[in-house]
């Protein structure tokens, strides 16, 4: 009976191994994900102005826990899950800038929508600022965006508008695809809000 055991021992010892290379094999795959710019605007676009509107997009402010390679999905309140195998394929505020910028270049009908590292005053007719609060959702739930965000003039250096903007929309599907394809809604939405302050500013003008 003494002899058997180192043998029984190697056994269970073998058995876990086997096992554990099995756990290996099924990890899941990471998954990798963008935010898209809205493929039209919902509304008829509005008439090509005699000189098209410009406009200085500044890099949105992130907050620090959302701007990571891997997705973060809302539990509670004050609960949230950042998913490993989930993940952004490039900055989470680098392309929200992006986004935002080709969302507002469609929605006004012009191509003098450019990204700015900085506030550089006289080149643009408005100067656009964004402070994200949240941007997140539940899978099977909603996504929100909570922001902030301010037009300057570019002439006058003052501030024209500065508004809280609380966006929510149910997620679409029960997958991080469908959380990501409702997230960039949100950011058309946003856009949206945006585009027609502006054109109300020309309007006044």
């Amino acid at each position: 009976m003494t002899t058997g055991c180192p043998k029984f021992r190697m056994l269970i010892f073998l058995s876990a191994a086997t096992l554990i290379l099995i756990a290996c094999g099924k990890t899941a795959p990471t998954r990798f994900y963008i935010l898209r710019p809205m493929a039209d605007p919902p509304n008829a676009s509005p008439p090509v102005p005699a000189d098209e509107i410009t406009i200085a997009v500044l890099p949105v402010n992130m907050p620090e826990h959302l701007n990571r390679s891997q997705i973060v999905t809302r539990q509670s309140r004050h609960a949230v899950t950042v998913n490993e195998f989930n993940r952004w394929a490039e900055p989470l505020d680098a392309s929200f800038t992006m986004i935002l910028a080709e969302n507002l270049s469609l929605l006004l009908n012009s191509n003098r929508i450019s990204v700015l590292s900085r506030l550089k005053f006289s080149r643009y007719d408005y100067h656009l600022k964004v402070d994200i609060i949240r941007f997140d959702g539940q899978i099977g739930g909603e996504a929100v965006l909570i922001c902030r965000w301010s037009l300057f003039s570019g002439d006058e250096k003052s501030v024209l508008v500065v508004q809280r903007s609380d966006i929510k929309r149910p997620v679409e599907g029960n997958d991080y695809q469908g959380l990501v394809a409702t997230l960039s809604r949100i950011v058309a939405d946003l856009s949206q809000e945006i585009a027609d302050r502006v054109l109300t500013l020309e309007k006044a003008s």
